[in-house]
């Protein structure tokens, strides 16, 4: 039986700003896929209806015990992710998915959850306590695994969102700046192996953020045609399943990755902003729970799924605006996708689970 107490501390506000933003993405996925069948629009209905699921179960389990199976959840995510290198699943240059007839399954967007509730675990197990370098070895540990395995998939978008889920939990875990200022010197210089590790078509984009004009037709086509579509939609938009430069697919990955150039195309200048209120609303929202949860794990978890579903909308939207560099993150709540729409109702999950436990002693 659920303790009254925690349905008195149900975050209403959180669960009808991710609601919004989910229907959205739904809105949106037709719009960009109708014309090609039905059958993309409903996969991703049905992985919305269980990740709503996967959201209320996480939520109504307290986060401690779920952190108690964190090195569980951690070996199989790990496990998935090498068992990818063993089958040949491969598309666009790349190996992350495993294909089960019409259904594509991605590990490392999972991988993501895991890491991040080991981490947590271990670190708020530490108390504040990182006096030595040495203390920063075990965190490096957990997150590197996972993260070179992802970048050799090869996945540079994803691999980042690890980076950046380390640096912050370590940052709320109590971690000197001077210390994390030596991670960040220590990841500068080993840039150059990083880059070896990249693919052809990965250093290509990279090199087409600086100029993307230099191969209008080639790598810079991408984010040519995403700027287009984006300035295309004016202040109100060409309206609802009326976007010409993603129905004609001139921009590739429409209803994926720059799903955003779309909506801005349709809905405009006020159809964007009000998606970029949404957004704040649901950061804004992950960082008061992370200040006001009852104990360091339940912080730690907070802040660590606020940055994730962060990083990615600040990553995607510079991507598609030209503001950084091309990597391939998804927009959450937005673009297509299946695991990464499930992942992210988990993240609202644990956002929910803190909150309701927070006056809980």
């Amino acid at each position: 039986m659920i303790d009254r107490r925690l349905l008195k501390n149900f975050d209403w506000f959180l669960l009808c700003t991710a609601l919004l933003l989910a229907t959205c993405g739904i809105v949106m996925v037709y719009s960009a896929t109708y014309w090609m069948g039905l059958s993309q629009y409903l996969k991703q209905l049905g992985w919305l209806g269980i990740g709503i699921i996967a959201m209320f179960v996480v939520t109504f389990v307290d986060y401690h015990t779920w952190s108690r199976f964190a090195h569980l959840f951690y070996l199989v995510s790990l496990g998935s992710l090498c068992l990818l290198f063993l089958l040949d699943h491969s598309g666009l240059g790349s190996n992350r998915w495993f294909r089960l007839g019409p259904i594509a399954l991605q590990p490392s967007e999972l991988a993501k959850v895991a890491t991040l509730l080991l981490l947590a675990r271990y670190l708020s197990s530490k108390g504040g306590k990182f006096s030595r370098p040495s203390d920063l070895v075990i965190p490096l540990v957990i997150v590197g695994i996972p993260a070179w395995l992802i970048l050799r998939q090869p996945d540079l978008g994803t691999a980042s969102v690890f980076v950046a889920l380390l640096l912050v939990l370590l940052y709320m875990a109590g971690a000197r700046p001077k210390r994390l200022w030596s991670l960040v010197g220590l990841g500068l210089a080993g840039a150059p192996l990083v880059w070896r590790a990249l693919a052809g078509y990965q250093r290509a984009r990279l090199a087409a953020f600086i100029n993307p004009n230099a191969d209008p037709l080639g790598v810079g086509y991408h984010l040519i045609q995403s700027k287009i579509a984006i300035g295309s939609g004016g202040f109100l938009g060409k309206g609802w399943l009326a976007g010409t430069q993603t129905r004609l697919d001139f921009l590739p990955g429409h209803y994926t990755d720059f799903i955003f150039p779309m909506l801005g195309e349709e809905w405009g200048f006020l159809g964007a902003s009000l998606l970029l209120l949404l957004y704040c609303l649901l950061i804004v929202r992950g960082i008061k729970i992370t200040l006001q949860a009852k104990d360091m794990l339940g912080s730690l978890l907070a802040v660590g799924a606020t940055s994730i579903l962060a990083f990615h909308i600040i990553v995607n939207l510079g991507m598609t605006m030209g503001i950084v560099p091309v990597t391939g993150l998804p927009l959450p709540f937005l673009s297509y996708g299946g695991s990464h729409l499930f992942a992210t109702m988990v993240l609202v999950g644990t956002l929910l689970n803190v909150k309701m436990r927070q006056f809980m002693f």
